[in-house]
């Protein structure tokens, strides 16, 4: 369920809520939410390369 953002992240994936992307990945006890950000960022921005592992 939700977008995929591979782009930024393989695992990464985000669900729209009210204003904001809940963006999380999947791990073997459910799912880790990476972080809450507004809609109207620019979210390949507040990424850095602490992300790509």
């Amino acid at each position: 369920m939700g977008r995929s953002y591979s782009n930024i992240r393989v695992d990464l994936r985000g669900l729209p809520w009210d204003g904001y992307v809940i963006l999380y990945r999947v791990i073997d006890s459910g799912i880790e939410i990476v972080r809450l950000v507004s809609g109207y960022r620019h979210l390949e921005s507040l990424f850095g390369e602490s992300m790509d592992t």
